[in-house]
């Protein structure tokens, strides 16, 4: 197996899981049983089943990983580079669509806006 099959398997993964959790997210365990008894949902809803921002944020991770690597080498200093570069791309996406939360909306601007990690 390929380090490239593996990244693409846990991508997958990923996407999977937070499709599968989508329609459950903040709810409680009693409103999601009562919802899909007996334990809740058995299949990812929707055709096609929809991932969340997490997932986006979480390939724009991978986004950056594979600047880094195209760049030469992973370093804090090239990461936070290419990270901000994927996040405010991400952030001014017509795809970032999934209702991102107002921290992560705000966190986004920042760093689009130049603002170092950590300095709000």
């Amino acid at each position: 197996m390929t380090l490239q099959s593996k990244t693409a398997g846990s991508l997958f993964g990923v996407a999977l899981g937070d499709a599968f959790g989508a329609p459950t997210e903040f709810l409680t365990v009693s409103e999601i049983i009562t919802r899909w008894p007996p334990a809740g949902p058995v299949e990812p809803a929707g055709n096609p089943s929809l991932v969340t921002d997490d997932t986006q944020m979480t390939i724009a991770v991978a986004e950056a990983l594979v600047r880094c690597k195209a760049a030469g080498a992973v370093s804090p200093r090239s990461f936070e580079e290419a990270l901000r570069a994927s996040f405010t791309q991400w952030f001014n996406s017509p795809d970032n669509n999934r209702a991102p939360g107002r921290t992560c909306l705000l966190a986004c601007e920042k760093l689009a806006d130049g603002r170092l990690w950590g300095s709000y």
